[in-house]
């Protein structure tokens, strides 16, 4: 699995790329596309999966030309953003490439993560950052509800590398103690 950090807009939102030789997913293209086209120029992007519906997320995802994947619950939010509908909700539990979406609810009512057990990666959007979590002040939010959503997350192997929606990436063992 390789995975291409871009960090797009004035929030410096990072944007994956995670592909094989051949195949790619791309991870909230929030802004700046003429950054990231050149990186997926040879593969066959499979889907544009969008953590959350926030504006710094999913703005110009629609300009990739690749099906657009979005937790169900923020379905709502890519729409009022963007103008257009998800080609596919995601559901919790649901496998997507080698990914297990996991609902992590509090920065946005639908966020999601995309866990990968085998190879111990899980890009984590707003909820999950280095040293903290996203926020719960905006429409939508709420701290009880993403603080559940750490302990779901706190509970995978601590090896497991987290790579966030903006910042640096961290793992799993070196969050431990952000709920205490």
């Amino acid at each position: 699995m390789n995975i291409k950090t871009i960090k797009v807009g004035e929030l410096r939102t990072n944007c994956y790329i995670v592909s094989d030789d051949k195949e790619a997913l791309v991870i909230d293209p929030g802004f700046e596309i003429e950054k990231i086209a050149p990186e997926i120029a040879g593969l066959k992007v499979k889907a544009i999966v969008l953590t959350h519906g926030h504006y710094d997320h999913v703005t110009e995802a629609f300009g990739l030309g690749a099906p657009i994947w979005i937790g169900e619950k923020d379905e709502f939010m890519l729409l009022h953003s963007t103008g257009k509908k998800a080609d596919r909700p995601l559901k919790d539990g649901e496998m997507l490439q080698g990914f297990k979406i996991i609902l992590t609810p509090g920065h946005t009512p639908g966020g999601i993560c995309l866990y990968n057990e085998k190879e111990k990666v899980i890009f984590t959007g707003d909820t999950l950052f280095a040293g903290d979590h996203g926020r719960t002040d905006l429409p939508g939010g709420s701290e009880s509800e993403i603080l559940s959503s750490l302990k779901k997350l706190l509970d995978l192997p601590p090896e497991t590398r987290v790579y966030p929606g903006h910042g640096r990436p961290t793992t799993i063992g070196d969050e431990q103690n952000l709920l205490q």
